[in-house]
């Protein structure tokens, strides 16, 4: 595996929207996002259509009792800013 390391976009931005794909099934999660943050990629990030909302859900593990346990967790403003540029990008693709 080549050790290359994407460049983040010109100007002064860290996250941002690598792929955005529709779900391959139907139900509640109409997307999936694989970001850029910094210099780490999270890949899996779901967009979830939620009474009559939508809502970004980050990448998840479910443990042997049937509880979620998150891969990766942010805290505000990040949260704030990665669910913004995530759905925003979806709905300008008509993913939503």
């Amino acid at each position: 595996m080549p050790n290359n390391v994407p460049l983040p976009p010109p100007g002064n931005q860290f996250t941002f929207v690598l792929q955005i794909r529709p779900s391959p099934k139907d139900g509640h999660v109409k997307a999936y996002a694989d970001i850029q943050y910094h210099n780490v990629t999270i890949r899996g990030v779901s967009v979830v259509q939620h009474n009559g909302g939508h809502f970004v859900g980050f990448p998840n593990n479910v443990g042997k009792n049937g509880k979620r346990f998150p891969i990766v967790e942010f805290s505000q403003p990040e949260r704030s800013q990665i669910e913004k540029l995530v759905l925003d990008t979806a709905a300008e693709l008509d993913l939503l």
